[in-house]
């Protein structure tokens, strides 16, 4: 029999969201009106809620001083200070004849202090010091030198000591009858500086969708605010990593401030390592992360924040050395994975996964090591994060409601010594759709 029937589509909801996300710019856009569900969305969880703003999370709970986070000016400016560690080496080679040196930090000297070459044993006495080579000290090689030598003293067997070896100031000498030597400071290193950064986006909602009766939470005034906020806190935490400091003056919105990221800031500071299957062998690894504990500033624990792929190629080859400290558990606090690796030199690293600042093909398999003493951040003096209800004028309140979310933020690296960057592991094997867990938009 046939039918007399005619199909035709289901009515279409008033949007069609992209996997991306709905947009909320247009009166059509904002009308999140579906049929029904067949289950209600509330009731799918997640084992544990991962937290999408982890990054920003933990840099708020490295703020050891919340007096300093609210800042008056947009331009911050900061030093860095250090131990004066004394040591030192020869840009050229020492014959056992020569009386004049060349090191590469003069400034650790003055006359009277000893200089130690611990390689060969020798000591000797420093009459002079010219930083300026203003006196054209040359040694038996016709090499500029900036260290005036005694060698012939304390029964000293001179001998020829190669470039590039290191040497010590030592003690000065003191006679019965003599005067003590002057001495030294630390000076500050390189000044740094960063812009604090405003930002700000909005939404819009008719006044019917708002008081429409929804299917669970989606499309209702909170959703649409919670969403954007969290787009927002990803954006922020990208700018907090990847950011670049500049400023401009601008017709249309005045004065507008850039700051730089992490990542600009750890440029010296960068483990890069790359290939099929696990490149990122842990004694490489612990190698790098030693040595960001050296400088006198470091604290004694480091967070290691990286995306879901290098967290795996951490853990994988953190086991195969036995340098397990912890195993992977949920940190309720940050709302994310974590586990503890001890380094080759015994330091104490926590390895955070965090899915969503960095995310994608590009970004999973990078990582950024946080020193929580030389982290700081700020915000401009009365522009913290917030959301302003109800911008509209009267009368467009009357169909519409706009609200924003503005703030501002800057992040200092105090030390570059005590953080760093590691790129790269593993390559994938499998390629998955957008939705997999290992992948990005652009896979």
């Amino acid at each position: 029999m046939q039918s007399m029937m005619t199909f035709a589509s289901l009515p279409e909801s008033t949007i069609n969201p992209s996997k991306i996300g709905a947009q909320s710019t247009s009166v059509a856009d904002s009308s999140f009106r579906p049929w029904q569900w067949l289950d209600r969305p509330e009731d799918v969880r997640m084992q544990q809620k991962e937290n999408d703003q982890v990054l920003y999370t933990l840099l708020q709970q490295f703020q050891f001083d919340p007096a300093q986070k609210t800042l008056g000016n947009p331009a911050i400016h900061w030093r860095v200070d250090n131990r004066l560690n004394l040591i030192t080496y020869l840009t050229v080679a020492l014959a056992s004849t020569d009386t004049y040196a060349n090191v590469a930090e003069p400034g650790m000297f003055k006359a009277g202090y000893t200089l130690i070459d611990p390689a060969t044993g020798q000591l000797m006495v420093v009459n002079e010091v010219d930083s300026a080579y203003a006196s054209s000290w040359k040694n038996k090689a016709a090499d500029s030198c900036n260290i005036k030598l005694t060698r012939t003293i304390y029964n000293n067997q001179n001998r020829a000591i190669a470039a590039n070896s290191e040497v010590f100031a030592g003690l000065p000498i003191m006679g019965e009858t003599g005067t003590p030597k002057e001495g030294l400071t630390t000076v500050p290193g390189d000044p740094f500086y960063n812009f604090i950064q405003t930002f700000g986006l909005y939404t819009q909602m008719t006044q019917m969708q708002k008081n429409s009766i929804m299917a669970g939470e989606w499309g209702t005034h909170t959703h649409l605010i919670e969403t954007n906020w969290s787009m927002l806190m990803q954006q922020v935490q990208r700018q907090m990593l990847f950011g670049k400091r500049g400023t401009d003056n601008t017709s249309d919105e005045g004065q507008i401030y850039m700051m730089n990221g992490i990542v600009p800031q750890l440029t010296d500071n960068v483990l890069t390592v790359s290939g099929v299957g696990n490149a990122l062998v842990y004694a490489n690894l612990s190698e790098f992360w030693d040595g960001l504990f050296e400088s006198a500033n470091s604290a004694s624990m480091k967070k290691h924040v990286c995306g879901e792929l290098q967290f795996m190629n951490i853990l994988n080859t953190a086991r195969q050395e036995a340098a397990m400290l912890e195993e992977p558990a949920y940190n309720p606090d940050l709302g994310a994975s974590q586990f503890v690796v001890t380094t080759g030199g015994g330091k104490r690293v926590e390895v955070v996964k965090d899915r969503f600042s960095l995310q994608g093909k590009n970004l999973s398999d990078w990582g950024i090591t946080l020193d929580a003493a030389n982290i700081v951040t700020g915000e401009y003096a009365g522009f913290g994060l917030r959301l302003l209800e109800n911008m509209d004028i009267p009368l467009q309140a009357i169909t519409r409601q706009t609200d924003a979310m503005v703030g501002s933020a800057t992040v200092c690296v105090v030390d570059p010594d005590t953080c760093g960057v590691v790129k790269g592991g593993s390559n994938r094997i499998v390629r998955r759709n957008e939705l997999g867990p290992l992948t990005g938009l652009n896979d």
